[in-house]
């Protein structure tokens, strides 16, 4: 190694190393993610196709109350003006102005969760005040709450006496859960799904909270989101009861009384939607979310004004999508660095460079030993494949083109099958990675030809146990947050891989190789 290799190497460590101690020294950044359950970024990005004339988008925005707290709001306004308005059943984001043909909004937050609420009270019965009837009223027509089918159901389920409020909701909320069917491609109209005894998820609710008023307890329906790790959020719909001076929330889709789900959120209340526009020919829009790696105070940190040049570079201030693609790419240097200590310090054979770590990637959103079982399935169908081509002698770019095709077909037939065994994500750890799985096939059946079956089993399998010892890093929630919070780290790894590149001694794989060889020479050969 070069005096050089040497330096350069020790240059761009010492650089990270310094980065790192000033952000953990300086701006407290932690070092090992801390516990931030209920911690999210959320995104929503709304895209419009207007008139090129005056226009307007409404979106709900989510309150802090005691179930969830929001901070850190903005939003991307292209050539709208937006404003925020408050009104009895939320806060509204409100865009408007000149809607060309293709426009893109976007709004962020973040949120942080807090403990559910418990059980729905049963103490002394409290009647409730006008004020709370007129809060959760306002749509009683809509949801036919005073239609006679609806009083007649309720004269047919025994209800207990009016002061027994909790019981009341009980009952009712039993009758909804089990006698009504949930259908997703019926409607959400209260009285029909009464009438069909089906109806889709919304349907549901809004059934549940038209009983609930029609026996005396205030109720409304509530918009949010569920928020899902790795999946975008889903959006839900449940309702609230007013109950003896306490807001409980219910749902008879999701089957919770008193306290919903740590991870849902809420945006509003009544009969709006999540989204409205006037004034444009289309409009759509889709939820990201994100789970939070740092407290609140030490996002605070990166973002305030006092450190306007850690703000500027902090990747925590980019949007969710491009968090999220950031994340998984930050990890594949040391990847690389990986393959680089079994290529050149111990002399592990593999398909290419960065084959293993390709395939570590593909197997990151899925377990580790189906992965390996479903890449290998793939992996033989394409094979045979290309070995019956070799027959047809045919070039080499229609010859990749026939195998992606096979590849292709492997991976729509485990689809199929997963979801006839209900495992929708049968089929997760080669859907990324077609292309390189394609090219994976070529290479190993190239190797049989030139090189002999033995040594590309030897090839192949040695390129697996490398992608196996890649994968435990790939998944690890450590491992993400370093080198996300800590995107120096990235010389670090260049450093390192200076000084390996630079070294020429012998590999493990050359002292076992060689080591009767050692022997003889040690012992002295005999003239």
């Amino acid at each position: 190694m070069t005096r050089s290799v040497l330096l350069i190497g020790a240059v761009l460590v010492t650089a990270a190393l310094a980065l790192v101690l000033v952000k953990v020294l300086v701006y407290e950044l932690p070092l090992v993610p801390a516990d931030t359950r209920g911690m999210w970024q959320v995104e929503t990005r709304i895209t419009l196709r207007g008139h090129n004339r005056a226009g307007s988008v409404t979106a709900m925005l989510p309150p802090s109350d005691a179930s969830q707290v929001i901070f850190d709001e903005h939003a991307t306004t292209s050539d709208l003006k937006f404003s925020v308005r408050d009104g009895d059943s939320g806060r509204f984001g409100i865009w408007q102005g000149p809607v060309g043909d293709v426009e893109e909004i976007a709004y962020e937050f973040r949120v942080q969760t807090l403990a559910p609420r418990g059980e729905p009270p049963g103490g002394e019965y409290q009647k409730p005040p006008a004020r709370v009837i007129e809060s959760f009223g306002g749509d009683e027509v809509e949801l036919g709450s005073a239609a006679p089918e609806v009083a007649e159901v309720l004269s047919q389920l025994s209800l207990p006496g009016p002061t027994d409020v909790a019981a009341r909701l009980r009952t009712i909320l039993a009758f909804v859960a089990n006698e009504i069917a949930v259908s997703p491609t019926t409607g959400d109209d209260a009285l029909l799904t009464l009438a069909q005894r089906e109806g889709n998820a919304e349907g549901k609710e809004r059934l549940l909270v038209a009983l609930l008023r029609a026996a005396g307890i205030p109720a409304r329906t509530v918009r949010g989101l569920a928020l899902r790790e790795d999946l975008p959020p889903e959006e839900v719909v449940w309702g609230e009861a007013w109950i003896n001076g306490s807001v409980v929330p219910v749902s008879a889709v999701h089957s919770f009384i008193g306290e919903r789900p740590s991870e849902w959120i809420e945006f509003g209340s009544g009969a709006s939607t999540l989204i409205a526009a006037t004034g444009v020919r289309a409009v759509g829009h889709s939820h990201r979310a994100l789970r939070e790696q740092l407290r609140p105070e030490e996002i605070a940190a990166l973002m305030a004004p006092a450190n306007p040049i850690l703000a500027k570079l902090s990747l925590y201030r980019l949007p969710v999508a491009t968090q999220s693609a950031l994340r998984v790419l930050l990890l594949l240097p040391i990847g690389a660095l990986a393959v680089a200590i079994f290529r050149n310090l111990i002399g592990i054979p593999t398909f290419g460079t960065f084959m293993p770590v390709l395939i570590a990637l593909a197997l990151r959103g899925t377990s580790l030993v189906q992965g390996l079982l479903l890449v290998a399935l793939v992996m033989t169908i394409g094979v045979v494949g290309r070995l019956a081509l070799d027959r047809l002698r045919l070039l080499m770019v229609p010859r990749l083109a026939i195998l992606l095709c096979l590849v292709v077909l492997a991976a729509t037939g485990l689809a199929l099958a997963g979801d006839s065994v209900e495992s929708r994500d049968l089929f997760a750890a080669v859907l990324f990675p077609i292309v390189i799985l394609t090219m994976l096939v070529e290479r190993f059946s190239v190797a049989m030809v030139e090189e002999g079956s033995r040594e590309a089993f030897t090839q192949a399998g040695y390129s697996v146990l490398v992608a196996v010892a890649i994968y435990p890093v790939f998944r690890s929630e450590l491992a993400e947050h370093l080198m996300f919070s800590f995107p120096e780290l990235v010389l670090l790894i260049t450093g390192v891989l200076v000084w390996i590149g630079g070294y020429a001694g012998y590999r493990l794989a050359d002292l076992v190789r060689f080591r009767e060889l050692s022997k003889s020479l040690a012992a002295g050969v005999p003239d």
